[in-house]
């Protein structure tokens, strides 16, 4: 893997609109209720949904916040910071983002993804280590199922 470069422009793309899911794993939920002050049941009943994915699973995700045609915010984001209440304790799919398997799979995936994230091709140099590090944390998370 080679270098890519990335800066996060806080534009919040990422955190809202339409397409975006964000599957727990049992880390991120324990992190997640810890946070809000919580126990897991608590927390899955007020900030989680329920989602079926193409292989037939139900995963455990964040609620999304509905509110045009165009938009599905995540639960967590504030217009009025703007960004995500819960910063610190996000879960591991939105504190890799965009250094997914899919996306850093091929230059090409790498290059389509700009449309979608303005920070790709731009900003801070990262190294193919620092890379290969949130590939390992992304791809070692297993998301809860029912």
């Amino acid at each position: 893997m080679e270098e890519l470069k990335f800066s996060c422009n806080g534009c919040s793309i990422c955190c809202r609109f339409k397409g975006g899911v964000v599957m727990l794993s049992k880390d991120d939920l324990s992190r997640l209720a810890t946070w809000a002050e919580l126990t897991e049941e608590q927390f899955i009943k007020v900030y989680c949904q329920w989602l079926e994915n193409a292989d037939g699973k139900e995963y455990l995700c964040l609620k999304t916040m509905h509110k045009s045609e165009e938009t599905d915010d995540c639960i967590f984001w504030d217009s009025s910071i703007p960004g995500c209440q819960c910063y610190k304790a996000r879960p591991v799919q939105c504190s890799t983002y965009p250094f997914w398997t899919k996306i850093v799979d091929c230059k090409d995936s790498w290059d389509a993804e700009k449309k979608h994230c303005p920070g790709i091709n731009e900003g801070e140099i990262h190294s193919s280590e620092e890379i290969e590090s949130e590939l390992k944390k992304y791809e070692g998370r297993i998301p809860i199922t029912r």
